[in-house]
């Protein structure tokens, strides 16, 4: 019999468990992880008490330590409606890069308007312009039929 499923069904939990360790909620029980908890800032961007000294205001201009972000979208990109959604099993929802579905974006809304069976007809994503790097709770799916959208 093939086991592919279910060694993938594991493999996620695993990366799941591993990641929560990485970031402190492994063995915490009593604090769970909030939004965009679950995902790494851009290691080599300048952040104030992590990576730049206490006195960096003095030390450095403003325009140099200043975070950039650029912002793109995929209108192409389809994922499909589960035939059985019930077996779907999230296990970090909201909690890492991606957010909750965003409503509203009048540029899919003419292209998708005979594709019933999806459930989202595109991505959106701000990133680090310097290094590429994703931003923590902000990729967003774009839905069928959406007017305007806010990404940060």
């Amino acid at each position: 019999k093939d086991h592919y499923r279910e060694l993938m069904r594991v493999s996620h939990i695993w990366k799941d468990l591993v990641n929560r360790i990485r970031f402190g909620f492994g063995h915490q029980t009593d604090r769970s992880p909030g939004p965009g908890d679950l995902a790494l800032y851009c290691p080599a961007c300048p952040q104030p008490g992590i990576n730049l000294p206490p006195s960096w205001k003095d030390s450095y201009d403003v325009w140099l330590v200043m975070q950039r972000y650029i912002v793109d979208g995929n209108f192409t990109a389809q994922h499909m409606k589960m035939k059985t959604p019930e077996d779907d099993v999230s296990l970090a929802d909201g909690k890492g890069y991606m957010k909750s579905s965003c409503s509203n974006h009048q540029a899919v809304n003419a292209a998708n308007v005979q594709r019933s069976n999806l459930r989202a007809t595109g991505v959106g994503a701000t990133a680090c312009a310097r290094h590429g790097c994703f931003v923590p709770h902000a990729v967003v799916d774009f839905q069928k039929g959406e007017q305007s959208v806010v990404v940060l």
